[in-house]
């Protein structure tokens, strides 16, 4: 046999064998190449996704979109805590028992519920009552903070409602300090 091909033995009368040798490397390789494709394009791939802006430019288009007042809308999230700036005025959250607090020590923000008075949903949500029609902020994060703790936080500046309406500031851009 050559190359997994069978020659015969070339006589009249005697039977071929059936013996057939399939080199199945190449499928192999095939199929590997075409899962890999699959799984890396998949739907499902964006479930986990954090729906966020690259920060640091200014955007034309979001000048124009919002009629209302606007307030230049920072969060600065640092190991000591968090603090949030509305132009020159800073209201420093710091850290309670090591953790964040968002809303209630612990446990997650729900729409509607009381949070504590210095919590970063109660800062926001009075933000919030001064420009309404404003939808974004930029959120500056330290380079040794965990990214449980970011995703945390920007579900907080996410919160939305039983519908699934924004509460507070659904267009969040992640930028760098510096």
């Amino acid at each position: 046999m050559a190359g997994g091909m069978d020659l015969g033995t070339g006589g009249k009368g005697t039977k071929k064998p059936l013996d057939a040798t399939v080199n199945l490397v190449p499928f192999i390789d095939l199929m590997a190449v075409t899962i890999s494709f699959l799984i890396m394009t998949a739907v499902w791939n964006q479930i986990g996704r954090l729906p966020v802006a690259q920060g640091g430019g200014s955007d034309p288009i979001d000048e124009t979109r919002t009629t209302g007042p606007r307030v230049e809308l920072r969060v600065l999230v640092t190991a000591n805590g968090i603090s949030v700036s509305v132009g020159s005025a800073v209201t420093e959250i710091p850290k309670v028992d090591g953790r964040y607090t968002l809303c209630r020590v612990k446990g997650a923000p729900r729409p509607g519920s009381a949070c504590e008075e210095r919590s970063l949903v109660e800062v926001l949500r009075r933000i919030k009552a001064t420009v309404p029609e404003q939808r974004d902020l930029i959120l500056q994060v330290e380079d040794t903070i965990r990214y449980s703790d970011l995703v945390e936080v920007v579900d907080a500046c996410n919160l939305k409602d039983d519908h699934g309406q924004p509460l507070l500031f659904p267009e969040v851009s992640v930028s760098a300090i510096g």
